[in-house]
């Protein structure tokens, strides 16, 4: 891909490279209020296709992978890995209602978990969410998803078709050729900003001091900002939540989940103690 010059010698571009269910539109909504009081430009989008002006913004916030990294010159990239384990179950909290409770083999399903453990386990459309963050740290999104008119033209119903109707995707279109261990670590030594989920103070002051040294303003994070909480009625049971179904587990179940997604396991774990104020 051809990179996109820098509008300007002045401008600094950071990417939030938002993994999904990693706490990323809590960060974007909270950075979008700073920047909007400073009148910076930004393109954040949880959706697609996407446009391509996001080359001339000064923050970025997408599930696109590497993309914005391959086709914009000089970009900084921050990120947010999670435990694996929680990962994975609030995924599948956030794509119940949208994927699976309108698929056969899981109405079928009499408990919470067992659903739960369908979608980890023996589901095959789903078995592209196995080390899935990794998948995300490696590899870019589908360039035709970058082109709203021609993606609804010549790439809708090949391209989307299968992400709503057959349960197959909610992979954002990022692909998977690249994703390993060795990739996944070089990418997260590269980027300037890179914490777990279980540190989000760490993440906070990282941006905040990343726009403060390029834009002379900082981020102040609101901690009471509740965006994107993955929760489904379950017969009688109402808003059953990640921590719920994180209690419903075995030991065996996790040790399973951790075997699935030794990559993101890995990762998680080299930058759970690596983090400080910056990776670097």
């Amino acid at each position: 891909m051809e990179l996109v010059p820098l509008e300007g010698s002045g401008l600094k571009q950071l990417y939030f490279l938002h993994i999904p269910k990693t706490a990323g539109q809590y960060v974007s909504d909270n950075v979008k209020k700073s920047l909007d009081k400073n009148n910076i430009s930004y393109y954040i989008s949880t959706h697609y296709p996407n446009n391509n002006n996001f080359t001339k913004k000064a923050y970025t916030s997408m599930h696109a992978g590497r993309y914005p990294i391959d086709v914009v010159n000089d970009i900084e990239v921050a990120t947010i890995v999670r435990n694996p384990v929680e990962a994975r179950v609030s995924y599948f909290n956030f794509i119940y209602t949208r994927a699976l409770s309108m698929r056969e083999e899981y109405a079928k399903l009499g408990s919470p978990l067992e659903k739960l453990r369908y979608y980890l386990f023996e589901d095959p459309n789903f078995s592209i969410h196995n080390n899935y963050q990794s998948r995300f740290l490696c590899n870019s999104a589908d360039k035709r998803a970058f082109s709203p008119l021609d993606f609804y033209v010549n790439h809708h119903d090949n391209m989307m078709m299968p992400f709503l109707k057959k349960g197959e995707a909610f992979d954002w279109f990022v692909s998977n050729e690249k994703t390993s261990k060795e990739n996944a670590l070089k990418a997260i030594k590269e980027f300037s900003i890179v914490n777990t989920l279980d540190r989000i103070d760490l993440f906070e002051n990282n941006i905040n001091e990343w726009f403060t040294k390029n834009y002379g303003f900082g981020v102040a994070f609101d901690h009471n900002t509740k965006v994107n909480v993955g929760l489904f009625d379950y017969e009688n049971q109402n808003n059953v939540t990640t921590g719920y179904l994180m209690s419903l587990l075995s030991e065996s179940d996790i040790d399973l989940i951790l075997k699935n997604n030794d990559i993101d396991y890995f990762i998680y774990n080299y930058v759970k103690e690596n983090e400080t104020n910056g990776l670097s």
